[in-house]
């Protein structure tokens, strides 16, 4: 469960149209432009061996304020089924993010970034219902980002501040290839593991997916992946999302 929600969130800190973000778990440098809105409306599902699991975006808004700097707020609504049991839904915890690009490709011939994060308790029903966990976390990511060819590149690596549970580390590797001017193929690499790196609880997926811009103001994100290297008893067998970005 807490690794799943960790990755969740992680999911849910998308907002830009570079080759990371949505469909994927990694996040990009990307910003929305000055004064425009990013809003996603998807859909996510988490398949393991004993349970299953699907987040609804129900509210992931993001503002490009200035040229490097972007407003997040998401609010998602969860539905669990663990060791198909008795099913239970609730809403999520609520997460506040500021993205700063601190350096742009253009002028230094690479970008970065840093997404400081806070993930919080939205309702204590969900939490007695054992759909979040119990308490505040604080998410302090790196992101790095360069094209080389036809190829676009996105690393990040980010650690999770959570005083009431173990701290944990996450990281990404993201490629992106576009076909023409509406389709970009993607892929990643993303892990999440203890403060101490703890290979036995390394949880490791890859996704591959695509962009498509439907029209200038909308794109169809979709991915689909599985453990690469799971948490023992929690092997995912399905990872899917699938979402709607409307930008304006």
């Amino acid at each position: 469960m807490k690794t799943f929600l960790m990755a969740a969130c992680c999911l849910l800190i998308f907002s830009s149209l570079a080759q990371a973000g949505p469909p994927l778990l990694t996040s990009d440098t990307g910003t929305p432009d000055a004064g425009h809105w990013e809003i996603n409306a998807g859909f996510s599902l988490e398949l393991s061996l004993s349970d299953s699991q699907a987040v609804i975006r129900a509210l992931d808004i993001n503002y490009g304020l200035g040229e490097r700097i972007q407003l997040k707020v998401e609010l998602p609504w969860i539905f669990s089924n663990p060791d198909r049991d008795e099913a239970k839904n609730g809403v999520g915890n609520s997460v506040f993010g500021v993205k700063w690009r601190f350096l742009d490709e253009d002028r230094h011939g690479i970008a970065m970034s840093t997404y400081p994060q806070c993930e919080f308790n939205t309702a204590r029903s969900s939490v007695d219902k054992g759909l979040v966990d119990k308490g505040t976390k604080f998410i302090l990511p790196f992101e790095i980002e360069r094209k080389i060819g036809a190829v676009n590149i996105t690393g990040e690596i980010g650690y999770i501040f959570n005083p009431e549970n173990e701290n944990q580390w996450f990281y990404g590797l993201a490629f992106g290839y576009k076909t023409s001017d509406r389709i970009e193929w993607v892929g990643e690499i993303f892990g999440v593991t203890s403060s101490n790196f703890d290979w036995a609880a390394h949880d490791l997926v890859f996704n591959l997916g695509f962009r498509w811009n439907l029209i200038k103001w909308l794109n169809l994100n979709t991915s689909v992946g599985r453990s690469l290297h799971p948490v023992a008893g929690n092997e995912k067998t399905l990872l899917l999302y699938s979402g709607l970005q409307f930008v304006f």
